[in-house]
């Protein structure tokens, strides 16, 4: 059962021979509900406090779940960030070196086309001077025997005869002796 301050004050008690004096028991009944009605203020005030720093509490526990929630989102960003980056990354170096593979390809191509034309010039060359040679011969020849007369061998031109004409490769500044006729006499 719940008394009131107002309750004890007006508490009445039967009457009995030999009792207790009636103004000591009054006094007692005020001081009594007086210190009550201070309790129940401050358990009223305490109550105040206690909802007061549940509903502070209940602020703080919101705040720091925003926090987490917060932090976790920015991490979570971070990541995605960080991922995207490194995908890119690699998609660029892989795009680089298929480029370089790229570019090597087609110089070692261009390498190999320049192998083939050099072997078909010097291919080229060296039927040039075999054919050189040969008109060479086939000219001396036909002057042998259709000019016998005419062509008389000179010492220079028998020395000719055996030589390796491969160093024609080279660019010669002499000047070659025009062929002398002799004069038809009358």
């Amino acid at each position: 059962m719940k008394y009131t301050p107002l309750d004890i004050q007006r508490r009445e008690f039967e009457k009995a021979f030999r009792g207790i004096e009636e103004s000591e028991v009054r006094t007692f009944l005020h001081e009594v509900a007086a210190e009550w009605e201070e309790l129940l203020a401050e358990n009223q005030k305490l109550k105040e406090e206690i909802l007061d720093s549940r509903e502070r509490l209940r602020q703080y526990q919101d705040q720091d779940r925003i926090f987490r929630e917060t932090l976790l989102q920015a991490q979570r960003t971070r990541e995605d960030v960080l991922d995207g980056a490194n995908r890119e990354k690699e998609l660029i170096l892989r795009e680089a070196q298929f480029k370089a593979d790229e570019v090597i390809r087609d110089a070692q191509q261009h390498v190999v086309e320049l192998e083939v034309q050099i072997r078909n010039l010097k291919m080229e060359r060296t039927r040039f001077v075999r054919d050189l040679e040969s008109l060479m011969e086939r000219t001396r020849r036909h002057v042998q025997e259709e000019a016998p007369d005419i062509y008389l061998a000179a010492p220079p031109t028998l020395n000719l005869e055996g030589l390796d004409f491969s160093s024609l490769d080279e660019p010669t500044t002499q000047a070659i002796p025009p062929i002398r006729r002799p004069k038809a006499s009358s």
